[in-house]
């Protein structure tokens, strides 16, 4: 029998987004998540050839956003978390209305995404599903709720990481390392390691505090799946008048739902409890005269961040406080390096503050480093980074270390 194991990304290996991962071992065809870059308009990974089964490994769109093309190309089977599969759904709707918005052509349909939500089969961490002769183990991934590390048991042991984290926050616990020969490394933060989470909460909380006795609102723009929920429960017991607005709220419910992959349900209740959630208009322009904005997207593309900061860009009491990742050639990236937005094609200046805070889910420059040590692989991949080169001399030091290019095939 061949034992030699062949891979493939489709995208998403040099570059934060749109990352798949095509692997071929003994028979067997696997696809690992399949998502889009959102962009005017959003990149898209290389079409694959027909597949056994597709394991996703959470929701985000730069995994999970290409899932119903691929179900409207083949019959399918896809494995992931039941609240992975609600959340991608949810996530999937969206990209169809921002299409329409935004006069480009949607990727998929409507159809094509009930297709997928119909080959879904739900899983769960510690568990595990034979297929064949291969045996694949789930495990927490420690990035958001719902989200899986995959261990594939063929000719070799592999572990395909997705997007992970090893410190506990406050809405899920930090992955463990799993022993393997082959470790497939996700290299997000490759090159930046994140404060302390502690001090940080108490740095973020001061700067609201700071714009709130000046006379201003914190506009916090942060990703509706996870961010906003953690934010959330950051602010329970700060006391300031806090309003929520976007797609979070409907994410929220759906973790409530899915009590089980969450750290504490109840103190996100509590959280969720103490804070006014907007459904109008009338509750976004009491949500303006507020301390605290809490509200989507969280790299300022679209939803409702972008009406507040039309009404505050130029109030020089006010802030913006990015909470997360910028992908270069979205609005917040645009507003961190030039202090502008995009106002749905008119770009302005924006005077308020900005300031950022390193609310990561994924693992830091030396956490991945030790992690990975920690699983004792003969060889490690490195994707998903724009810096995976400065990881390659570290890790050298007990793996042999590839960093292969979009539609690369190699022979492990």
């Amino acid at each position: 029998m061949d034992t030699q194991i062949q891979c493939q990304f489709l995208g998403g290996c040099e570059e934060v987004g749109r990352l798949s991962l095509l692997l071929e071992t003994q028979g067997l065809r696997l696809l690992f998540d399949y998502g889009m870059s959102p962009g005017k308009p959003p990149l898209y990974p290389l079409p694959p050839p027909p597949i056994d089964l597709t394991l996703l490994s959470h929701a985000h769109l730069d995994h999970s956003g290409m899932i119903p093309w691929l179900c409207s190309r083949f019959d399918h089977c896809l494995l992931a978390t039941d609240l992975t599969g609600e959340i991608s759904n949810l996530l999937q709707k969206d990209t169809i209305k921002i299409a329409k918005m935004e006069g480009y052509s949607a990727p998929f349909s409507s159809g094509d995404i009930r297709d997928a939500e119909h080959s879904l089969e739900p899983v769960m961490p510690h568990t595990e599903r034979h297929i064949g002769d291969h045996q694949v183990r789930f495990h927490p991934a420690g990035h958001i709720p719902g989200s899986l590390m995959f261990e594939l048991n063929s000719s070799k042991r592999i572990l395909f990481t997705g997007d992970f984290n090893i410190i506990n926050t406050r809405l899920v616990k930090g992955t463990k390392p799993v022993h393997c020969d082959i470790l497939f490394l996700e290299t997000t933060y490759a090159g930046r390691d994140h404060p302390n989470r502690q001090q940080l909460e108490k740095e973020f909380l001061d700067k609201i505090d700071e714009v709130v006795r000046r006379g201003g609102v914190a506009v916090v723009p942060a990703f509706a799946v996870s961010r906003s929920q953690e934010l959330a429960m950051v602010l329970r017991k700060a006391g300031f008048d806090v309003w929520f607005d976007g797609m979070g709220q409907k994410v929220s419910k759906m973790f409530l739902k899915h009590s089980k992959f969450l750290r504490s349900p109840d103190e996100l209740k509590r959280a969720l409890n103490n804070i006014h959630f907007v459904h109008s208009d009338h509750g976004r322009k009491l949500a303006v005269k507020s301390e605290v904005i809490l509200t989507s997207s969280g790299m300022m593309d679209g939803g409702p961040v972008l009406s507040y900061m039309n009404k505050l860009k130029g109030d020089k009491k006010s802030a913006v406080l990015l909470t997360g990742y910028q992908v270069e050639g979205t609005n917040s990236h645009l507003l961190v390096k030039k202090g502008k937005l995009d106002f749905y094609g008119v770009v302005e200046d924006v005077t308020c503050e900005v300031q950022y805070f390193d609310f990561s889910a994924h693992a830091g420059h030396s956490e991945l480093i030790d992690f990975a040590r920690a699983c004792k692989p003969e060889k490690i991949v490195l994707f998903h980074g724009d810096n995976r080169e400065v990881l390659v001399e570290p890790l050298q030091e007990f793996a042999e270390v590839l960093t292969p290019r979009t539609s690369e095939v190699m022979y492990l």
